[in-house]
């Protein structure tokens, strides 16, 4: 089979993506010397995905890299659709595949797109840091921050006063600064105090990302926000004795500010993370708080506390009688918890005709009912996904009986004779639900499919008498079930509708474009 020499995989990872993505039709924003791409899901609209050139990075999700890997994440390409599409239509050619590593230029993808300067992840420096000029005073800075974000005058003096809080002189703007633990400034960000210029804020050049805007306390507590303003106005609204704890600003949603700080403060033992209750909060949450277990940190030592708003600037904001923006749940949650009432539903009525035909056919074949039946559903979900029909309602009623009977399956293993059969049901998913974690759910369509069929051929290697490998493998299958129908509820639709809009787009092009050969018969005479 034809393959794609290095040659060019290099040549298609060095395609200019923001010229590419405009091309494309798709709506980029100019910010300094980078693009910031504005995209919709789910979850509405975002701007976390920085274009440079040819590289991109996600700072909602963290990762990042070169056209190739941002065909396949964006857009859900497989490897020889995405090189077609970056090299217009050029045809492999005979040559060996290399491997991953190597579809990529010889250009370290961990370096990515921050702000006005690129940082690698390891925390190693581009340019040189060099703090913003002050100015003489800090007007401009108290009216912003106690008038139209009512901060506390005492709490923004403290700040100012271990110098990691002033006014810049070129433009006014705030400028926080991170420190180590022995005070030395390593990073900065800089905020406008204008209200026509609400959303802007710029790191420093230079800055090492490692060091946060942070408060150093004795206390073996430590609050975590995504922002100093956050910040501050928790210390604001909690009205006490403050200064005993440890307060942190993340200045986004990276760990590496919190992973350094505990690296410096070994005095730490209990951790608040007081993270926006919205979809990225959410998500970070979970991600944090497995981070630090992996770190040694006891799990219940790791807490979460929401603001009553969007964030606890909002909540100061109410309490000035000012509209606050409304907190926001995890669309996927939200749909996981609907699928969970669903299934409950559907088990309560054991009058169905489904439900019936259920019960009636394990009876009759045990185990290898749910298995056969469950390799029929695949089928099924598998010619839709391949068919990309818009119509989700038959992918649904697969995937929704792949769940259902995996859970049958483990509620049978693990049967507890003292239980209501509805109640050992409803537990088991309830405890699915509870582990479920949004950061770790990413995947498109084709590639749960993929997972799938290969639990599926796992299978194959398992007896009926091996219950313990059976019990694992029903949990897995009931885990990428209930994944598959979240995502075909919040998602899928979106999937489809991009890949089939940059296909339409495609082949608008492909028409359009000159018959080369007929131009050059033309020029030459015929």
């Amino acid at each position: 089979m034809a393959l794609y020499t290095q040659e060019q995989i290099d040549k298609a990872n060095q395609t200019n993506l923001e010229e590419f993505l405009q091309q494309k039709g798709e709506h980029l924003r100019k910010t300094g010397s980078e693009s910031v791409l504005i995209y919709k899901d789910s979850t509405g609209e975002h701007d976390s995905i920085s274009v440079r050139r040819n590289r991109w990075y996600d700072h909602k999700n963290m990762r990042g890299g070169y056209p190739l890997k941002f065909m396949q994440e964006f857009y859900g390409m497989n490897f020889r659709t995405a090189m077609k599409e970056l090299l217009h239509g050029e045809e492999p050619e005979l040559g060996r595949k290399k491997n991953a590593e190597q579809e990529k230029p010889n250009v370290s993808e961990k370096t990515k797109v921050n702000g006005n300067t690129a940082k690698c992840e390891d925390g190693t420096k581009k340019s040189e840091f060099k703090l913003p000029e002050k100015d003489i005073n800090m007007k401009r800075v108290f009216a912003y921050l106690l008038n139209t974000r009512f901060l506390d005058k005492d709490v923004v003096k403290s700040f100012v006063e271990q110098k990691t809080l002033y006014q810049e002189k070129e433009h006014g703007n705030i400028v926080f600064v991170g420190t180590d633990k022995e005070g030395v400034p390593k990073s900065a960000c800089k905020k406008s105090t204008a209200e026509h210029a609400k959303g802007f804020r710029m790191t420093v050049a230079g800055s090492d990302c490692r060091y946060g805007f942070c408060w150093r306390g004795e206390s073996s507590k430590l609050y975590v926000f995504e922002a100093a303003i956050d910040l501050m106005s928790f210390i604001t609204l909690r009205n006490d004795e403050w200064k005993a704890d440890s307060f942190l600003a993340l200045d986004g949603l990276s760990p590496k500010p919190l992973l350094q700080f505990l690296e410096e403060q070994k005095n730490i033992h209990e951790i608040f993370l007081c993270l926006d209750y919205d979809v990225a909060g959410i998500e970070t949450y979970d991600k944090l708080k497995d981070i630090l277990i992996e770190k040694g940190y006891v799990a219940e030592k790791i807490k979460r506390q929401y603001p009553l708003y969007k964030d606890w600037n909002e909540q100061l904001k109410a309490e000035h009688g000012k509209v606050p923006i409304l907190p926001q749940s995890h669309p996927k949650k939200t749909a996981y918890h609907v699928a969970v009432r669903k299934l409950g539903i559907m088990n309560a009525n054991t009058e169905s005709p489904y439900m019936k035909w259920r019960k009636q056919e394990y009876e009759k074949s045990g185990f290898s009912f749910y298995l056969e039946q469950m390799k029929r559903d695949f089928k099924q979900a598998e010619k839709s996904v391949k068919k990309g029909e818009a119509d989700t309602k038959p992918l649904l009623a697969s995937i929704l009986r792949m769940a259902d009977l995996s859970i049958c399956m483990m509620c049978e293993i693990k049967r507890d004779d003292t239980l209501p059969e509805l109640t050992r049901y409803q537990t088991t998913i309830q405890e699915l639900e509870k582990a479920y974690k949004t950061y770790l759910d990413k995947a498109r369509m084709d590639r749960r499919i993929q997972e799938m069929k290969e639990e599926m051929e796992r299978l194959e290697t398992f007896s009926f008498q091996d219950q313990p490998s059976l019990f694992v493998w029903a949990k897995n299958m009931a885990n990428m079930a209930m994944r598959a129908i979240i995502y075909v509820e919040t998602e899928y639709l979106q999937e489809l509708e991009r890949k089939n809009s940059f296909v339409e787009q495609s082949k608008e092009e492909q028409k359009t474009e000159p018959d080369t050969t007929e131009q050059m018969e033309l020029e030459m005479g015929g």
